[in-house]
């Protein structure tokens, strides 16, 4: 059953409706997953601000309108651990209304020439350094340093998790002496 045609001022009417039948659902959703009481009131507007944004094409029963807000609520809670997860970690925050905050914030000093061209260097040897190692190290090294668990990469290079620890340990060994660096 569609409970609305679309196009003119019943579609406010319309979703209010909708807001008011199932805003409470969508706030206990995230209440439910440890969201406070606050910002799952934001998140649960969110939910209804893509719905609305939506609504012109979209055109679906009760049903189906809830599943619809169900989806977007799991999406946006899921961009809202993300977002958590991922918040910038050095970021410098400051409150505008600080009243000593300087007018101008300066930007941080850009690195020399001398020190572009340390840092090319130093990846070159690097490079180097770690293609002329055995492949088994390399392939154990390369796996390690893209993030994966020794156990992950036991199972990628189809090998034992002390044969991983092995090849990591002679590769950090090999590469710190080509690379003249002290254990």
């Amino acid at each position: 059953m569609t409970i609305w045609k679309g196009g003119g001022r019943d579609d406010d009417d319309v979703f209010e409706k909708i807001y008011r039948e199932y805003y409470g659902r969508v706030w206990r959703y995230f209440r439910a997953c440890k969201v406070s009481d606050d910002e799952a009131h934001d998140l649960a507007q969110d939910v209804f601000k893509r719905f609305y944004e939506h609504m012109p094409q979209f055109r679906g029963d009760r049903a189906a309108i809830w599943a619809f807000l169900k989806t977007t609520a799991k999406n946006i809670l899921f961009n809202w651990i993300r977002a958590r997860k991922t918040h910038k970690r050095n970021a410098v925050t400051v409150d505008l209304d600080d009243p000593d905050m300087p007018f101008e914030i300066t930007a941080p000093p850009e690195p020399d020439y001398l020190e572009v061209q340390e840092q090319s260097l130093r990846r070159d040897r690097v490079r180097k350094a770690v293609l002329g190692l055995p492949s088994g190290q390399q392939q154990a090294l390369r796996l390690w340093v893209q993030g994966m668990k020794y156990t992950e990469i036991a199972e990628a290079l189809r090998i034992s998790v002390d044969a991983v620890k092995s090849r990591l340990r002679d590769a950090k060994r090999l590469l710190r002496e080509q690379l003249g660096e002290q254990p």
